[in-house]
């Protein structure tokens, strides 16, 4: 076999994450199949098998059924870092908490009294996801869930405290939707540093339907100003629906984007979900990048 087949995983994983774990890797999603948080695990990141739950605790100010979006990193001290998203009691939106576990695939545990974050007066907070410098600063990206209530919605990052627990700083915002593509709303970020250049990946329009979309932007700092490209990275296609919510992984000295999208004859339709996707990314020395579109048959393997 010298290629691979897309969706690498056909089943419902939504928001994916993927952190390398010795020989393997293990995959983190939005609530599904019984669990919290979602994994699987791979050798190769092409064939996938079931885990298990990574945070089969919630902190008692919680409640499940809408644990979205985990991002995990590994932290220096040698523990690992698991950020999402869940709800806030017994009102109408989502906040952002933090788990700490000792290996990278969990379990993850959250003794939280309150949320990490929880921006109720726009909408909530979603979408987190941590990122260390090269200097070994730590920040937080994540999106205030404005268009829950009808109000704008940023992409904003704050540094984070040494031990990753808490906010160290006040946030900034760093982009909004202001492109016709990206329609009332931006989210799911991602930053990755290329030779001195920070790229910020992101999702923009409704998740639910065709017009979900990757876009890209640059800046020579993790805190922005951030310069976005004019068009989509990554975008529907023929073989695949409203790809999005991604993140990154180096394997090998090639770079590979991991993302979600919905079956082309199935959008939206939540008992089919949104299945795992794999697309290499280039990067170039003028800071643009060519994200691979999405294809059913890829020639050659990540891993191998």
């Amino acid at each position: 076999m010298t290629g691979f087949s897309n969706p690498v995983a056909p089943t419902n994983f939504p928001d994916p994450d993927v952190l390398a774990d010795g020989d393997g890797f293990v995959a983190f999603a939005t609530n599904g199949n019984a669990m919290n948080v979602q994994t699987m695990v791979s050798e190769d990141l092409v064939h996938w098998r079931q885990g298990r739950d990574a945070l089969p605790q919630l902190p008692s100010w919680s409640t499940s059924g809408k644990t979205w979006a985990p991002e995990a990193i590994a932290w220096p001290d040698g523990t690992f870092r698991l950020y999402y998203t869940l709800p806030a009691p017994g009102l109408n939106h989502q906040c952002i908490s933090v788990a700490v576990a000792d290996a990278v695939a969990g379990p993850y545990t959250d003794d939280a009294s309150e949320p990490m974050i929880c921006e109720t007066d726009e909408g909530g907070s979603i979408d987190a996801s941590p990122f260390i410098a090269p200097d070994g600063t730590a920040y937080l990206y994540w999106k205030n869930d404005g268009n829950h209530i009808g109000v704008e919605s940023f992409i904003r990052v704050a540094p984070l405290a040494e031990d990753g627990m808490s906010l160290a700083g006040e946030p900034v915002d760093l982009i909004g939707a202001d492109q016709a593509w990206e329609g009332e709303l931006v989210e799911a970020p991602y930053v990755w540093e290329h030779e001195g250049t920070y790229h910020l990946f992101y999702s923009a329009n409704s998740y639910a339907n065709e017009s979900y979309a990757v876009g890209h932007a640059t800046s020579d700092s993790p805190t922005g100003p951030f310069t976005k490209d004019p068009d989509p990275v990554l975008a529907s296609n023929d073989v695949a629906a409203g790809p999005g919510h991604n993140t990154l992984i180096e394997v090998d000295g090639r770079v590979w984007m991991i993302y979600h999208a919905w079956s082309p004859d199935a959008v939206g339709d939540e008992s089919v979900g949104r299945q795992l996707w794999l697309s290499e990314v280039t990067f170039h020395e003028d800071g643009s990048v060519d994200v691979a579109p999405p294809s059913a048959e890829v020639e050659t393997l990540p891993v191998g």
